[in-house]
């Protein structure tokens, strides 16, 4: 081609623009073996000034471009290729220049895609994914499920049982039990807590705050007199007859 029989003749900005029309590279994804096909255009806005080098001019615009490319792609998702194509346009389009006197403007627009095989990789990957999204999601919804379930102590200690044979003998007590279904309440997922249980946990703690049995007595009278006045009489009747578990067994004669 005449534009490099001699290099130090005049070059127009339309020759520069031809062989500047189509540079291909294959640069690296974030996801290692995946690259994204890259075909840019540049475009040189500013007239080359006499006797530049063309070919070396040519050479560092290509070098350049494709450095910017690399860097804006190597941290994207080969998932999404309108983003990345987005961000690729943005950031080749920027204008830049070479340490020419006058300096040469140039811009650059991208087409991002993948090659076949990148393609199949990405495919394989997004399915791998998938499988895993699956997997725990299932594994965190039975976590969850069994967690709701043994929150409870009784339920607690059947599914003890259950897993050791029914051996009586090394069954936990029921401080241990109850203290186990609590934390397990107190971990419930979060869709299934509510202001309700909120409330719950809030006068349980206010409880525990009432060491001795009458005050807790004085508590539970007050909790009764309240449901009584709100007509809750069974609800009333079943605090009362909580607190009267509270109440200490009379001392035996001798």
């Amino acid at each position: 081609m005449a534009l490099f029989k001699s290099r130090r003749s005049g070059i127009s900005r339309k020759d520069l623009n031809s062989e500047l029309a189509h540079i291909e590279a294959r640069l690296a994804s974030k996801h290692e073996g995946i690259a994204f096909h890259v075909v840019i255009t540049a475009t040189v806005n500013s007239d080359p000034p006499d006797g530049m080098d063309a070919a070396h001019a040519i050479a560092a615009i290509r070098d350049v471009l494709r450095h910017a490319a690399a860097d804006a792609l190597r941290v994207r998702d080969a998932f999404d290729l309108a983003t990345v194509q987005d961000v690729c346009a943005a950031e080749l389009g920027r204008e830049r220049s070479l340490a020419a006197v006058p300096r040469l403007l140039f811009t650059a627009k991208a087409n991002v895609g993948l090659l076949a095989e990148d393609r199949a990789a990405v495919s394989a990957l997004l399915e791998a994914q998938r499988k895993q999204t699956i997997a725990d999601e299932l594994r965190r919804q039975r976590t969850e499920a069994l967690a709701v379930h043994l929150s409870q102590p009784a339920t607690l200690l059947a599914h003890w049982l259950e897993e050791r044979n029914s051996d009586w003998t090394k069954a936990p007590t029921v401080t241990v039990t109850e203290e186990l279904a609590q934390r397990l309440a107190e971990h419930r997922p979060v869709e299934h807590l509510g202001v309700e249980y909120a409330l719950v946990d809030v006068v349980r703690q206010f409880l525990s705050t009432f060491p001795e049995p009458a005050q807790k007595m004085m508590i539970h009278t007050i909790l009764a007199g309240g449901m009584r006045a709100l007509d809750r009489h069974d609800h009333a009747d079943r605090v009362e007859a909580l607190a009267g578990s509270l109440e200490p067994a009379p001392a035996g004669g001798s």
